[in-house]
């Protein structure tokens, strides 16, 4: 009598094992999009775009080192929302006035929330840069460079704690 009421086993068929390979294989292939797409949508870029250009440029950089070390200036950077104050002093501790050029200041994690600004000078030498917006919490990178008759003549770069 028991096996009266048992049903018939279901039979592993050649269109079940296709039906079943083909599944697996779209849930495959849609995961590794899914992961490409999350992957390539999230990257913020490299530190440079060309390795090889700024190795050929070492030795220039180098000596633009010497010549800013040579000079002994000091930037003070003070940075307070949206604004960029700095103080560039020379080795007596003076002012230095008639300097241009820009203030980098980048996230680490991803260029895309960089922002960069033109320094304008003020009064007695202290110079402001105005960004398009406040910047949020966390660490950056504070990229000065300074530049006098249009050549650089300093540059820096420094980590900083927003709260």
């Amino acid at each position: 009598m028991a096996s009266e009421t048992m049903k018939p086993a279901r039979q592993l068929t050649g269109k079940h094992v296709l039906a079943i390979f083909i599944a697996f294989f779209a849930v495959v292939v849609t995961v590794n999009m899914i992961m490409f797409r999350a992957a390539t949508s999230t990257f913020g870029g490299l530190e440079t775009d060309s390795a090889y250009r700024v190795g050929l440029a070492y030795n220039t950089e180098l000596e633009a080192a010497r010549k800013q070390a040579a000079l002994g200036w000091h930037v003070d950077a003070k940075v307070d929302g949206d604004r960029v104050t700095l103080t560039v002093r020379d080795r007596d501790g003076q002012i230095i006035p008639g300097l241009d050029g820009d203030v980098l200041l980048a996230w680490p994690a991803d260029r895309r929330f960089d922002r960069k600004g033109i320094i304008s000078a003020r009064d007695g030498g202290v110079y402001v840069v105005d960004l398009d917006k406040p910047l949020m919490p966390g660490q950056w990178d504070v990229i000065v460079h300074l530049k006098r008759n249009g050549e650089r003549v300093f540059q820096s770069k420094n980590r900083i704690l927003l709260n």
